[in-house]
């Protein structure tokens, strides 16, 4: 029987099946403080299977890495998506995963290249979790007066920068996720959790806490800070949910269902600002009011 590791993501219990995988996975930073040691799991993702490679596919989506000698793809054939991740060096195998929408399971050749294996899981969680109104959105999240701030934007507009002027000058303040929380909807109301997924900085907390509001960021010369309509709101968080899933007309409808409820429960800001103080407590005072 393959060694398997059972981890709980936003209350979701995963579990990752594989000998090779499952050695890789207790040495990667994150993934340790999600395991759980018993339950039955909802979703799993078994490797070490053989997945073949439809001749016939649709090419969904296609991302070169920055960073790291690989390229990733999503491609479809009728209710099968398959997630391919190639490397450009011969030293690593490709990676093929098969995810038939609907199912609780997705199927995954061997893979024990750590960066490749992180991204896989993020990609296979992605499309599991998304019929159960989950999505791993792309964003730094903040937590002040037990509430999270998501704050969104592309890489570069100072997402990271924006959160570690408030951990600075905001009292009351941490981080939770630099990279992948995962936002979801619970009675009513919009949650965000961590993940083990947090980009370059090691902040992974098996915790969750209700939305305060979401902020998009863009750079200026000033701090300026106005709420956005319900069309403008939609417009600046969509682009952070993941741009593979958003390719396809049914898991694009599910993220924008999730989308739907939480705008009609919390804010939206769009916050162009200089990467200092004053920015900070402008973003905090629209949100949480001045208490300074």
């Amino acid at each position: 029987m393959a060694d398997s590791i059972t981890y709980s993501i936003a209350n979701h219990l995963i579990r990752i099946e594989g000998d090779k995988e499952c050695e890789v996975l207790r040495s990667i930073p994150g993934f340790p403080v999600f395991v759980v040691e018993s339950g039955e799991p909802e979703w799993r993702i078994v490797f070490g299977k053989d997945v073949p490679k439809p001749e016939n596919w649709t090419l969904l989506y296609h991302y070169q890495f920055e960073v790291g000698a690989m390229s990733s793809s999503l491609a479809k054939v009728g209710d099968t998506y398959y997630f391919a991740m190639d490397p450009f060096t011969a030293n690593d195998s490709p990676l093929l995963m098969s995810y038939q929408m609907g199912s609780s399971v997705v199927e995954a050749t061997s893979c024990a290249e750590p960066m490749m294996l992180r991204f896989a899981l993020w990609s296979a969680v992605g499309m599991l979790s998304c019929a159960s109104k989950m999505v791993l959105i792309h964003s730094s999240c903040v937590i002040h007066q037990g509430k999270a701030v998501l704050c969104l934007g592309e890489s570069g507009t100072g997402k990271s920068t924006h959160t570690r002027l408030w951990l600075k000058y905001i009292p009351d303040s941490f981080l939770l996720n630099d990279d992948s929380p995962v936002l979801t909807f619970e009675d009513g109301k919009p949650i965000v959790y961590g993940s083990p997924w947090s980009g370059k900085t090691h902040h992974y907390h098996q915790l969750r806490f209700p939305l305060a509001a979401a902020l998009r960021l863009s750079q200026a010369p000033y701090n300026k800070i106005r709420k956005l309509n319900t069309i403008e709101a939609f417009s600046a968080i969509h682009p952070s949910c993941p741009p593979a899933l958003a390719q396809d007309d049914r898991f694009q409808d599910m993220m924008v269902g999730l989308l739907s409820d939480v705008l009609s429960v919390a804010p939206v800001f769009h916050l162009e600002c200089l990467p200092d103080e004053a920015a900070a407590w402008t973003s905090h005072d629209a949100i949480f009011g001045s208490i300074k």
